[in-house]
């Protein structure tokens, strides 16, 4: 009778020694394939590098980029407070300027050229030639005290 307990542990073993040897071909396939895996998670991984690598380059430009930006925007911001000064004070020169003249204007009327005769057509004289002399000067001398004004704030500012 210990002959068949022999047998039977020999074939229990052997079983085993055969799930054993199916358990290590498929594991070894297995092993093979995570080696094609890793290969290629290899790649993958020098994929991800680049493209990190890229990205912080990127990054490092979009950040200089920001700051020059950041420094355009001060700079346009100055001058825009700049500007709104000058427009108010622009503004406020011409108000003083619409006032300076109204009130020449009801101060001194200014004589009409047609309805005043010169002195010429009353005599008789040219009236042409008389009033050529008289326009020029008028043109170049100011009539009104506001006129006289507006071309001093005129001056000062050229």
């Amino acid at each position: 009778m210990s002959m068949p307990w022999t047998i039977v542990l020999d074939a229990l073993v052997a079983v085993l020694l055969i799930a054993t040897i199916a358990t290590s071909v498929v594991l070894n396939r297995r092993i093979a394939s995570l080696r094609n895996d890793r290969a290629e998670l290899e790649k993958l991984t020098q994929g991800l590098q680049m493209a990190t690598d890229r990205a912080d380059v990127g990054v490092s430009g979009l950040k200089v980029s920001a700051q020059t930006l950041q420094a355009r925007l001060e700079s346009a911001r100055a001058l825009a407070d700049d500007l709104q000064f000058l427009i108010e004070r622009g503004g406020k020169i011409a108000d003083r300027l619409e006032n300076d003249v109204r009130a020449a204007k009801r101060v001194e009327p200014r004589p009409s050229t047609q309805s005043t005769p010169t002195l010429a057509a009353v005599a008789g004289v040219g009236v042409a030639s008389a009033r050529a002399p008289q326009s020029a000067a008028t043109a170049a001398e100011p009539r009104s005290a506001a006129e006289r004004h507006l071309l001093a704030a005129l001056r000062a500012r050229a």
